[in-house]
């Protein structure tokens, strides 16, 4: 393998990354939320933030993404229309069906279009007349072939409109594996893509404009695995075939998934992971909470209050999130039940994954107590450790 292409990756290999991952036992929530908070850094960071953002959106797992960025810029300030290209019953994914029925509900900063045919384009045209931002989240690297309706209309739309591009993972219409375009493709200004650079985009710099390679969270091991042309019938480890041993916080190794967009990475951790195969998991971002939020604490007690409901979790403007910790807990207990997992190393002093402490409402005053997740999992037989219970010696 040449150093370009070990540097890069084509649409079909980074497929076979995404399904070992989930075999590896990573959610593709996880994996569609850390990609579509992306997408939103990347806007409010070239843009003002509170600028009318227009997202076309696919029914498959981009168009998930797209409604991810979607929810993350209109919880910025930004006023956001989405516009679907497809009927909401042909959403693909549970993971996209799930993140379109939240912007949905969104009532207040997004409305939502659907267009089923090329005269329902018109819509768009009309809003984007009003200038703005938009996101390019139709196709991605998923791209079969020319373009069809109404996909077409809609990209002659965006690139007949002069106003700024953020494509999502791959420009509408490009291939990406070979940079080729036929007939009609997406001009970003910006283009974020996902865990590599596509191999196609160094010969279309015309339609990607300027690229950013964001990590979502996939191990080094995933790829290696995904990209070896042997078939292995477990995880390895120096040739000796491994079962995922424990959850972790998905922080400590270094996704970017903490209240404020950054990461926990811990170094014990990642001396850990060399040794055994530890499942990243995010009850935040599972519980449909975006990266990053507001930071939030247990009112009445902790996670066993919470879990019967004579506690509550809120964040700093008073808003109720005890529905999402409590179902991110539940996910996460999914994750190890499905796995067989009975350990979990979850990021100390969190009113999620807390163990021992956390934090009492939204000041930081530390209080006796475990974390909603933690207290789940405890219920049910599972081994609850923290960063700081981890030897330096492992």
């Amino acid at each position: 393998m040449s150093r370009v292409e070990s540097e890069t990756i084509t649409a079909e290999e980074m497929a076979k990354i995404d399904q070992k991952a989930a075999e590896f036992g990573i959610p593709p929530l996880l994996l569609m939320e850390n990609a579509g908070s992306a997408v939103a850094r990347t806007t409010m960071e070239k843009f003002d933030h509170r600028l009318k953002i227009i997202v076309f959106a696919g029914t498959g797992n981009n168009g998930g993404d797209g409604f991810v960025a979607a929810r993350h810029l209109a919880n910025g300030g930004a006023k956001v229309d989405v516009f679907l290209i497809g009927r909401p019953d042909d959403i693909h994914t549970e993971e996209a069906r799930l993140n379109w029925d939240v912007i949905r509900r969104m009532k207040q900063n997004i409305k939502v279009h659907v267009v089923r045919r090329p005269p329902d384009i018109k819509k768009a045209e009309r809003c984007l007349k009003r200038g703005g931002v938009i996101i390019d989240a139709m196709l991605g690297t998923g791209l079969k072939g020319p373009l069809r309706e109404p996909f077409a209309s809609a990209v002659r739309l965006i690139n007949e409109s002069g106003a700024p591009v953020v494509s999502v993972d791959a420009p509408t219409g490009l291939n990406p594996s070979t940079g080729e375009v036929h007939g009609l493709a997406v001009k970003a200004t910006y283009t974020v893509t996902f865990h590599k650079m596509k191999r196609g985009f160094p010969k279309a710099k015309k339609y990607t404009g300027k690229v950013t390679v964001a990590g979502i969270g996939i191990p080094k091991e995933v790829e290696a695995v995904a990209m070896s042309k042997h078939q292995y019938s477990g995880w390895s480890i120096c040739g000796s075939p491994k079962r995922a041993t424990r959850l972790v916080s998905a922080c400590l190794m270094g996704v970017n998934c903490r209240y404020d967009g950054r990461n926990n990475l811990n170094e014990k951790v990642m001396h850990l992971a060399a040794k055994e195969v530890l499942i990243p998991v995010c009850p935040e971002q599972l519980g449909g909470l975006g990266t990053p939020r507001e930071p939030m604490g247990i009112i009445g007690g902790d996670g066993s209050e919470v879990l019967d409901g004579r506690g509550k979790v809120i964040d700093r403007n008073n808003r109720d999130v005890t529905e999402n910790l409590v179902r991110g807990a539940e996910e996460v207990l999914k994750i190890s039940e499905r796995l067989g997992i009975k350990e979990a190393i979850l990021k100390a002093r969190s009113p999620s994954c807390g163990c021992g402490k956390i934090y009492e409402g939204t000041s930081p005053r530390l209080v006796e107590g475990d974390g909603v997740t933690t207290a789940l999992l405890k219920r049910s037989g599972i081994l609850v450790l923290t960063e700081d219970d981890l030897s330096i010696s492992i």
